[in-house]
């Protein structure tokens, strides 16, 4: 069940993405799960149980030169407190994304995300359309992506910029800036929003997930 301010709010959030595609969710897991979060971070990078994360849906290569993060993919069978509390939010989610907005997501699929200071991700888009259609894959239909970054400011920078011109022109100025402060969940349509994140003067820590569909 919903409780605090996801339920104040879930209406508002699913108006949103109805009517635009994208909405930002601030306060979407407590402190102590966001301190659990990154802590789990450091402690898998430490033990060097993070990969270089690739780019592709299916096969997966590596291009530094468009992805700087290192990723761990999560495994709801085997979640700690602070996963779980994140899947069961996530959960509520879907559930309230499909009654409202008929999405028919049945799976999630999540991992955590650092990028070291100066990282980047280029401008890239999650889903293409025609392309993802034509492998009769599962697709990725909502990007959700939470910030566990404590005491943010602004010029410590590593933003999201999600573009709304639906394409890939790389000259737009149709864009939004997200700060990665944590506790933000940022969701919007794999298909249709271009985004990239911007580079950070220090490390930088996320948990990025997918609502399918088939």
């Amino acid at each position: 069940m919903l409780t605090d301010y996801l339920a104040h709010n879930i209406d508002a959030l699913v108006n949103k993405i109805a009517e635009h595609g994208f909405c930002v969710i601030d306060n979407f897991i407590n402190e102590a799960d966001i301190l659990a979060l990154t802590h789990e971070i450091t402690t898998l990078n430490d033990a060097e149980k993070m990969q270089i994360a690739g780019t592709g849906r299916i096969h997966k290569a590596v291009n530094h030169q468009l992805r700087g993060d290192i990723i761990y993919w999560l495994d709801e069978t085997n979640a700690s407190n602070a996963q779980q509390a994140y899947f069961n939010r996530m959960e509520d989610l879907r559930s309230n994304l499909n009654q409202a907005l008929y999405l028919g997501l049945y799976a999630l699929e999540s991992h955590l995300a650092l990028y070291a200071a100066g990282a980047s991700y280029k401008k890239h888009i999650d889903r293409f359309k025609n392309i993802d259609q034509a492998t009769k894959q599962p697709l990725r239909q909502i990007s959700c992506i939470l910030y566990l970054n404590q005491n943010w400011l602004a010029e410590h920078g590593g933003e999201l910029r999600l573009y709304l011109n639906h394409d890939d022109n790389l000259t737009s100025t149709a864009f939004i800036d997200v700060l990665p402060v944590a506790g933000r969940l940022v969701v919007f349509l794999s298909d249709t929003f271009y985004h990239e994140v911007l580079p950070a003067t220090q490390d930088r820590m996320s948990l990025t997930g997918w609502f399918l569909t088939r």
